[in-house]
């Protein structure tokens, strides 16, 4: 479980992600390519986690942002931990369902 303050100490930071990657407009073009179809929730999640990796250089400074807040560290440490330890934070992070609910509603 994360923490309060954490999660709220990361808010603008996601937001700004949220933004940047124009999540809206993702999901806009989705809805329109579907109009009239059944949607297949994985596939549009796979095109989803697709769309995020394709536009991970835009948002590289606010990731590295968002785990140093999490884990503690600066950005400069988390720069210069293992790949796989920035991963595995990230994955922590994702899977705390109220930290992304909390998330989800900063940016409706």
């Amino acid at each position: 479980m994360l923490k309060t303050d954490i999660v709220y100490d990361a808010l603008p930071m996601v937001v700004e992600i949220y933004e940047k990657l124009d999540v809206d407009g993702f999901r806009t073009k989705m809805t329109k390519e579907n109009k009239g179809k059944e949607i297949d929730n994985k596939a549009l999640g796979i095109k989803l986690v697709m769309f995020i990796l394709k536009s991970t250089p835009l948002i590289k400074e606010e990731v590295f942002e968002v785990v140093s807040v999490f884990e503690g560290l600066t950005v400069e440490e988390v720069k210069a931990q293992s790949i796989g330890k920035t991963i595995g934070s990230l994955k922590e992070i994702l899977m705390d369902e109220e930290a992304i609910e909390l998330f989800k509603s900063a940016v409706k």
